[in-house]
């Protein structure tokens, strides 16, 4: 015969496996363990079965829910329980599957400050349909991307040359790139003045006045 469930039952603080059944059903699953009587332990299993199901009682009549509940039972008993389920016993295995490896493409980057789409999307609109201006257009758009991630590397606007001549290479010999197409891509860069230089600004030329009176 087993131990006295009072002194299984007895206050001992372990981790909860499944915090939503609570630790009353984790120390009712530790004391099935110790009942050595096979059919008082199958009996007692499914008691604790039952409530475990009583978390959930409006989905009691799920095929589903009570395989799930049968599982939960054997993860808390961390998989070393002999009991008859109604189910096949699962394995830590199942529930700890391995993850497929992701592929990463490897190709090298040659403008890396530009990112790795823009050549695809370069690539793409010269080999379409599309007529000239809607190729030009699209490009130009295309040269404003790559101007600003450029910058957002470098800190620097690369110059309109470097632009074309960067698309060029991407184009190829499909289409070729007018420098006139992207004069409305660049980016004038003014100096920032801070509110403070302007108050401060502001001060001399009061300063000045009052002394021309």
């Amino acid at each position: 015969m087993g131990r006295n469930i009072k002194e299984v039952m007895k206050p001992i603080k372990t981790r909860l496996l499944l915090p939503e059944y609570g630790r009353n059903v984790q120390k009712m699953v530790r004391y099935l363990k110790t009942i050595e009587d096979r059919e008082l332990r199958n009996a007692q299993a499914r008691v604790v079965v039952a409530v475990m199901g009583n978390v959930y009682p409006y989905r009691r009549d799920s095929e589903e829910f009570r395989h799930m509940l049968w599982d939960h039972l054997f993860m808390i008993a961390d998989f070393d329980i002999d009991v008859d389920a109604p189910y096949p016993q699962p394995t830590p295995e199942m529930f700890q599957p391995r993850p497929e490896r992701v592929s990463y493409s490897q190709h090298p980057i040659s403008q890396r400050h530009y990112g790795d789409n823009w050549r695809r999307m370069v690539q793409n609109i010269v080999k379409s349909n599309a007529g000239d201006e809607q190729k030009e257009r699209v490009i130009a758009n295309i040269a404003s991307i790559i101007r600003q991630q450029s910058y957002n590397f470098n800190k620097e606007y690369p110059s309109n040359e470097v632009i074309v001549n960067d698309l060029q290479q991407a184009c190829g010999e499909d289409f070729t790139i007018d420098p006139a197409m992207l004069s409305g891509t660049k980016v004038e860069v003014r100096p920032y003045k801070s509110p403070n230089n302007r108050n401060n600004n502001k001060l001399k030329n009061r300063a000045k006045k009052l002394k021309k009176q």
